[in-house]
């Protein structure tokens, strides 16, 4: 199971993955269904096979770092053998020369995916995805 959505930003991918990326600042623009990503151990840049505390709406975790790159940054949190979820956010170039095309999924995997199309979590996924791709285009548009 996959959910994807996508927005489109008014600046550059270079500009909307260095907001996304200070996570200090998250707080301040979303209070939605990401609350706030925070790496375990403080370092720049955070690495792949580093752990993460992200806290979504109803729900804490600590994922482990898969990329971050300039195109991408993903994280897999996961119940090992039973359960897999590695999120995403790619930042590539829009339509429109300086804007951003944000695509921001999550595909599951494991036994137990079938759980996240009856549990209201998962029925809520792509929602909250949406709510917080608007977040972000809000906060990178503004200029704040």
């Amino acid at each position: 199971m996959t959910v994807t959505t996508t927005k489109e930003i008014a600046s550059s991918p270079e500009h909307v993955r260095q907001v996304f990326l200070d996570f200090g600042k998250m707080p301040e623009w979303t209070q939605g269904f990401i609350r706030s990503i925070t790496p375990v151990v403080p370092k720049d840049p955070i690495e792949k096979g580093d752990k993460l505390n992200v806290t979504l709406q109803g729900a804490s975790f600590s994922p482990v770092v898969l990329e971050n790159s300039p195109q991408e940054f993903k994280w897999r949190g996961s119940i090992p053998g039973l359960f897999y979820g590695d999120h995403s956010f790619r930042f590539e170039p829009g339509p429109t020369p300086g804007t951003t095309t944000l695509t921001h999924s999550e595909e599951f995997s494991g036994p137990l995916t079938f759980l996240m199309k009856i549990i209201p979590q998962g029925t809520k996924q792509k929602e909250g995805f949406e709510g917080f791709n608007d977040d972000l285009k809000r906060r990178v548009e503004s200029g704040s």
